[in-house]
């Protein structure tokens, strides 16, 4: 198995109630989502043991598809591991007794130079995609009472969820852009597409990474599905479709500084960086650390020294947030920055957004 265990993302999803069609010869399949419902819109993919949804917006390991659709997200790898020997019969002899078909993969570490072309050919088309859409009254609305500023939803390209016309949309772009392989567009049975799901309407949050470049498109769902509120746009598995990258979203203070804050989500990186003019590296989730590999250098190019992690103040009572408020603390102090955090109580806002805003609605208040 290539994840060294005795068993594969097939037994999970089958594990797990999924109907998995004959999977021989492939290196991947099409099930029906148990996380959305929709049908044959997550992909497992059989050499990595890894699935993903562009409609629930879920991706991630074996193990992570196990604690999504067994709601226990409080054990650890190794009792799951336990847990799914013990459902499939599997004791620790005969899983000693294996021989590994594969050695377990290294995770390489992206270079600047590895990740740009693929993230500058997206940006290209994505910005040609987001000058063709409009922004509706109610999701500018919505932008407002969240704290987004007028000249914040010009900047940052905010846009709604287009109804139809979406082969109109990708031949316009795909005019005057290389849209091959670019997550969210796709090729279909007459010509190019994009992937949107009709009826899913919402925000779409263009999301600009350490580059300066839009790297991906979120959807911020007006109903969110099965208690998911953000998906990413995607086409994984479509023919000449792409998959999402989960970025993090970066803004930079207009003043000289040394410390960047890393939260989690684009508001929570945009108004903190409105209101208090700070640097802030949104993660598209507190377990979404890859991008760290190239971001992490670039801060250091940029003469950035400290890092303050900002993550939901629920980390109390929420234990994958407190795993990766670690994990993300041994990261930097690897390579080499000064390292602290922002820690606040919850009646004060769950989000560093959160409180920000209201420190300043008590500042005013007090002014009163």
């Amino acid at each position: 198995m290539p994840n060294n265990l005795p068993f594969s993302i097939i037994d999970i999803a089958m594990l797990c109630g999924v109907d998995v069609p004959n999977s021989r010869g492939k290196n991947y399949v099409l099930v029906d989502c148990p996380l959305c419902g929709r049908k044959k819109s997550m992909s497992l993919k059989l050499d990595e043991d890894v699935f993903s949804c562009h409609c629930a917006g879920g991706n991630g390991g074996m193990l992570d598809l196990y604690k999504k659709l067994n709601n226990c997200y409080d054990k650890s790898n190794g009792d799951v591991i336990r847990e799914i020997k013990a459902k499939l019969n599997i004791n620790d002899d005969y899983a000693k007794n294996q021989k590994i078909s594969k050695p377990i993969p290294q995770v390489k570490k992206l270079s600047k130079n590895e990740v740009l072309p693929h993230m500058q050919k997206a940006d290209k088309a994505y910005r040609c995609l987001l000058n063709l859409l409009g922004l509706s009254a109610k999701h500018k609305k919505d932008l407002l009472e969240r704290g987004i500023s007028n000249a914040n939803i010009e900047k940052y390209m905010f846009r709604s969820v287009p109804v139809l016309g979406y082969e109109y949309f990708a031949k316009n772009v795909a005019e005057q852009c290389d849209i091959q392989g670019v997550a969210g567009f796709m090729q279909d049975s007459r010509s190019q597409s994009l992937s949107f799901i009709p009826k899913l309407t919402g925000i779409i949050i263009p999301v600009q990474n350490i580059f300066g470049l839009i790297e991906g498109l979120q959807i911020r769902l007006d109903k969110p599905i099965r208690k998911t509120r953000y998906i990413w746009l995607s086409s994984d598995s479509l023919v000449g479709g792409g998959k999402a990258t989960t970025p993090a979203y970066f803004v930079e203070s207009s003043k000289e500084t040394d410390t960047c804050i890393i939260t989690e989500g684009a508001f929570k990186a945009i108004i903190p960086n409105q209101y208090k003019d700070l640097t802030v590296l949104g993660l598209a989730g507190v377990g979404n650390q890859g991008c760290l590999d190239y971001v992490l250098p670039e801060l250091k190019r940029k003469g950035y020294t400290k890092i303050i992690e900002a993550f939901d103040a629920d980390f109390r009572t929420n234990p994958d947030v407190l795993h990766h408020r670690e994990r993300l603390e041994k990261t930097c102090r690897e390579a080499d920055f000064n390292f602290t955090r922002y820690v606040w109580n919850l009646e004060d806002g769950k989000g560093f957004d959160d409180f920000i805003i209201n420190r300043i609605k008590r500042k005013n208040a007090s002014r009163v």
